[in-house]
This record gives structure tokens, sequence and C-alpha cells, in this order.
């Protein structure tokens, strides 16, 4: 059973198009981040959408989230396979911790833009704590192999942004910037913007929704360019 609800591809107008693929945070629809969407089109994007089921979470089956990032990551490698062009990876929330098995397990994919991210077990449990009643340790080992804490390893060569919120009630930040910390030292290329308004649910919709503009520059960054 398939726990990608949609996926759908809007062509850039570029005749040689660049590609994304977009990765929809946990309950997100695809029209939703239409704009957003549009930003990565006209940057020469040809980006394929996907959202996902919330039952990886809400069901309380701990199997469900790792036969989800299975799925997309078999997904995923078909799409790069189809021309051999490297694609861009852009994730919301879920879908940016989709994006990051992604990138440690396939060498097609090297650049990725998260938007906010968190250890996934923190935020089933506190999303659904009559689901999730186990210990948190007990669970942790269950999904070691998809959780966000990587071997720095797997993400050489590979570059990263995350922007996060400084402060959640859903995800602990400083589990992110321990991450990243961690990833820096052994030299791997990750980046961390912060930002100050909001909260996880208001970072997703100010980055997402409300200013996707400003991926243009975070994708910039992450490759490498000037960062204005």
């Amino acid at each position: 059973m398939s726990h990608i609800q949609h996926i759908q591809t809007y062509p850039a107008r570029s005749p040689q198009p660049k590609r994304a693929l977009l990765l929809c945070g946990f309950g997100g629809n695809i029209w939703q981040v239409k704009r957003l969407i549009n930003v990565l089109n006209r940057l020469g994007y040809t980006v394929t959408a996907l959202d996902f089921s919330k039952e990886v979470l809400s069901k309380g089956d701990p199997a469900l989230l790792p036969a989800l990032v299975q799925e997309v990551v078999e997904f995923a490698e078909h799409e790069a396979k189809t021309d051999e062009q490297p694609m861009l990876l852009v994730g919301i929330s879920l879908g940016a911790l989709i994006s990051l098995n992604i990138l440690r397990r396939s060498a097609y994919f090297d650049t990725g833009v998260m938007i906010t991210g968190g250890d996934i077990v923190k935020v089933a449990q506190r999303l659904y704590p009559k689901k999730w009643q186990q210990p948190y340790d007990e669970l942790a080992r269950q999904w070691t192999g998809i959780n966000m804490y990587t071997k720095p390893k797997l993400l050489e060569g590979k570059h990263l942004l995350f922007v996060l919120p400084q402060r959640d009630r859903l995800i602990d930040v400083e589990d992110v910037r321990n991450e990243v910390v961690v990833q820096q030292q052994h030299g791997n290329d990750l980046h961390l913007i912060e930002r100050r308004a909001f909260g996880h649910i208001g970072t997703i919709i100010e980055e997402a929704i409300i200013l996707p503009h400003r991926t243009k520059r975070y994708i910039r960054h992450v490759k490498g360019e000037r960062y204005a």
C-alpha cells in the first residue's frame, strides 16, 4: 500500500530545464505550496511534487514511516535515472526528513534545501501521545535508519541548508543545531538559517507559502553562490 497521496509534475518553460523534487510536510498538500512551485519554475526547474498520508504517524504503527521513506527513495532514484540529471531536493518538515534520507542513500542527489526538521521520534510522540506510548529509546531504535541523525560519511560531498525556527514546541531545535555542528566538524557542507518570528508551523507558512521567494537565495547559498 502506497503512503504517497499525490504526485504532480509542473514543467518549467526553460528550453533546458533543471529538475527538482519537492516533498511536502506532514498533513500538507501540494496545492498549498503552489507559489513555491512557481518560484522554482521561474528559476528553470521542472518540479515533481509529492504529498503523503497522515497515517504514517497517526496510526501508531512504527513500520509505516520506514516504508514511506523506502518508497520515496525508490521513486526519487527512478525519476533521477530518467535523464541522468542531478535533481535538487526541497523538503518541508516531514519532507525535509525524507529528503535527508534520499541524500544519504542515493548518488543521484547531492543538494537539498530543508524547511524545518527535527527528531521524528519526538515529533510523533508529541503529535500523537496516545498512539506512541512506548519509551523514546524504544521507538528511536526502531527508527534509527530513518531519523535525522546521520553518519557523517553518508553526507560527504553533499550540500544541505536547513531553515529552522529559533524556538519550537513540536521539534527540539537544539537537536538540529547539534547535528549540524557534528556534520560540520567532519567537514560536511551543511548550512543553518534560523528564523525568530515563528515556531514550526509558522516557519513553514512563512517560508513555503507567504515568502517562497526566499528559496531562490537558499538555493544559491547551498550551491556556493553569493548569498544576497
